[in-house]
Protein backbone atom coordinates (compact mmCIF):
# COMPACT_ATOMS: atom_id res chain seq x y z
CA UNK A 1 0.00 0.00 0.00
CA UNK A 2 1.41 3.20 -1.23
CA UNK A 3 0.03 6.31 0.10
CA UNK A 4 3.51 8.49 1.34
CA UNK A 5 3.19 12.12 -0.05
CA UNK A 6 -0.53 12.21 -0.98
CA UNK A 7 -1.02 15.91 -2.31
CA UNK A 8 -4.40 17.17 -1.12
CA UNK A 9 -4.89 19.54 -4.18
CA UNK A 10 -8.10 21.52 -5.02
CA UNK A 11 -7.86 21.48 -9.07
CA UNK A 12 -10.98 21.37 -11.40
CA UNK A 13 -11.89 18.01 -13.48
CA UNK A 14 -14.27 17.14 -15.96
CA UNK A 15 -15.63 13.43 -14.69
CA UNK A 16 -17.44 11.00 -16.70
CA UNK A 17 -15.08 9.92 -19.64
CA UNK A 18 -15.60 6.52 -21.13
CA UNK A 19 -11.27 5.82 -21.47
CA UNK A 20 -8.91 5.27 -18.41
CA UNK A 21 -7.29 8.14 -17.42
CA UNK A 22 -4.85 7.95 -13.83
CA UNK A 23 -7.85 9.99 -12.61
CA UNK A 24 -11.23 8.93 -10.69
CA UNK A 25 -14.12 10.48 -9.60
CA UNK A 26 -15.38 8.91 -6.66
CA UNK A 27 -19.04 9.30 -4.94
CA UNK A 28 -20.07 8.21 -1.79
CA UNK A 29 -17.26 9.14 -0.10
CA UNK A 30 -15.75 12.28 1.42
CA UNK A 31 -15.12 14.22 4.81
CA UNK A 32 -19.04 15.09 4.95
CA UNK A 33 -19.69 11.67 5.69
CA UNK A 34 -16.79 10.51 7.98
CA UNK A 35 -14.10 9.28 5.63
CA UNK A 36 -10.80 12.02 5.30
CA UNK A 37 -8.86 12.09 2.35
CA UNK A 38 -6.11 10.63 3.86
CA UNK A 39 -7.57 7.24 4.81
CA UNK A 40 -9.72 7.09 1.80
CA UNK A 41 -5.98 7.59 -0.54
CA UNK A 42 -4.86 4.51 2.11
CA UNK A 43 -7.51 2.43 1.08
CA UNK A 44 -6.92 3.29 -2.74
CA UNK A 45 -3.20 2.68 -2.14
CA UNK A 46 -3.75 -1.15 -2.23
CA UNK A 47 -4.10 -0.77 -6.06
CA UNK A 48 -1.27 1.55 -6.38
CA UNK A 49 0.52 4.82 -5.43
CA UNK A 50 -2.26 8.18 -4.83
CA UNK A 51 -0.47 10.84 -5.64
CA UNK A 52 -3.13 13.74 -5.29
CA UNK A 53 -6.47 13.54 -3.42
CA UNK A 54 -9.30 16.31 -3.17
CA UNK A 55 -12.62 16.63 -2.39
CA UNK A 56 -14.54 16.59 -5.66
CA UNK A 57 -17.20 19.35 -5.04
CA UNK A 58 -19.27 21.28 -2.20
CA UNK A 59 -20.85 18.53 -0.78
CA UNK A 60 -17.62 16.79 0.38
CA UNK A 61 -19.60 13.38 -0.37
CA UNK A 62 -17.32 13.07 -3.65
CA UNK A 63 -13.78 12.99 -4.05
CA UNK A 64 -11.06 12.89 -7.18
CA UNK A 65 -8.04 10.32 -6.55
CA UNK A 66 -5.13 10.58 -8.78
CA UNK A 67 -2.71 7.81 -9.21
CA UNK A 68 0.79 7.38 -10.33
CA UNK A 69 -0.74 6.04 -13.49
CA UNK A 70 -3.91 4.24 -15.74
CA UNK A 71 -3.22 0.63 -14.24
CA UNK A 72 -3.58 1.57 -10.72
CA UNK A 73 -7.23 3.98 -11.55
CA UNK A 74 -8.63 1.24 -13.72
CA UNK A 75 -7.75 -2.04 -11.22
CA UNK A 76 -9.76 0.07 -8.80
CA UNK A 77 -12.80 0.87 -10.87
CA UNK A 78 -13.07 -2.46 -11.89
CA UNK A 79 -12.48 -3.97 -8.09
CA UNK A 80 -14.98 -1.33 -6.17
CA UNK A 81 -17.33 0.17 -9.06
CA UNK A 82 -20.96 -0.15 -7.55
CA UNK A 83 -19.85 -2.60 -4.97
CA UNK A 84 -19.44 -2.47 -1.00
CA UNK A 85 -16.14 -1.62 -0.22
CA UNK A 86 -15.02 -3.04 3.46
CA UNK A 87 -11.87 -0.23 3.80
CA UNK A 88 -14.29 2.54 3.65
CA UNK A 89 -17.12 1.37 6.32
CA UNK A 90 -18.87 -1.27 3.27
CA UNK A 91 -20.09 2.42 1.34
CA UNK A 92 -20.93 1.40 -1.73
CA UNK A 93 -18.84 3.21 -4.44
CA UNK A 94 -19.53 5.27 -7.45
CA UNK A 95 -16.48 5.79 -9.96
CA UNK A 96 -16.16 7.79 -13.20
CA UNK A 97 -12.60 8.69 -15.04
CA UNK A 98 -11.52 12.21 -14.97
CA UNK A 99 -9.32 14.62 -16.93
CA UNK A 100 -8.06 17.46 -15.08
CA UNK A 101 -9.91 20.77 -16.42
CA UNK A 102 -7.82 23.79 -18.25
CA UNK A 103 -9.61 27.07 -18.00
CA UNK A 104 -10.89 26.90 -21.89
CA UNK A 105 -13.23 24.03 -20.66
CA UNK A 106 -14.56 26.25 -17.94
CA UNK A 107 -18.30 26.89 -19.11
CA UNK A 108 -18.47 29.96 -16.81
CA UNK A 109 -15.74 31.60 -18.39
CA UNK A 110 -16.35 30.35 -21.92
CA UNK A 111 -19.71 32.63 -21.24
CA UNK A 112 -18.18 35.57 -19.79
CA UNK A 113 -15.91 35.77 -22.71
CA UNK A 114 -18.62 34.85 -25.39
CA UNK A 115 -20.76 37.41 -23.49
CA UNK A 116 -18.87 40.74 -24.26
Amino acid sequence: METNRVKLTQLKYVCGLSHPTPHLYVANCGPAIGLSLERIAAAFGTFGSVTGAQVADESGTCVILTFSGIAPAQAAKESWDGVPCSYLDARVLHMQYSVLQTPCQDLSLMSKLCNR
